[in-house]
């Protein structure tokens, strides 16, 4: 490479960076903050622990890792969660032990970080739709609702509150 282009080349990274290192102040980057902290996870309503959870901010605050594993069997899973700018919204990125994998995108929503998807198979459509909400006694609740009537009605698969062991 000529010594031309790269000093283009290095420039054009320069400036680059230099707008995305302004776009890191941003609130939106910090709207899910509520969920980070070492967590054991509860089935709502109940003292029946079924998993714990470590949710850290990692990457200079721009990501969100959880690593999550049952109490109650060999499951475990991690997400990366980030907020897009380019699209104005949050994405999650969820795999786990049982081969599936997810990536939901939504926003903060009255207080409720709320995420969604579709997924077409041979079987029909499946809506998803995680709602994350902190509560006013620090908990989080995280509750899974799936749909296959395009919405019409909802069914949760998953309604867990997190009970903090240790905020970061």
């Amino acid at each position: 490479m000529r010594s031309i282009e790269r000093t283009f080349l290095l420039l054009l990274c320069f400036i680059v960076s230099q707008g995305f290192a302004q776009n890191v102040s941003s609130d939106k980057y910090k709207e899910f903050d509520f969920w980070i902290g070492e967590w054991n996870v509860y089935k709502q309503g109940t003292d029946s622990i079924v998993g714990k959870s470590k949710i850290q901010s990692i990457v200079d605050g721009m990501v969100i890792k959880e690593t999550y594993h049952s109490t109650t069997s060999q499951y475990q899973g991690t997400s990366l969660n980030k907020y897009n700018p380019r699209i104005d919204k949050w994405e999650q990125f969820w795999v786990d032990n049982s081969g599936l994998s997810l990536h939901i995108v939504g926003n903060l929503v009255n207080g409720k970080m709320v995420l969604e998807n579709q997924i077409t198979s041979k079987k029909g459509t499946i809506f998803n739709k995680i709602e994350w909400q902190k509560n006013n006694d620090g908990t989080v609740r995280q509750t899974w609702y799936q749909s296959s009537d395009e919405g019409t009605s909802w069914k949760a698969v998953f309604d867990g509150e997190y009970r903090v062991l240790s905020k970061n």
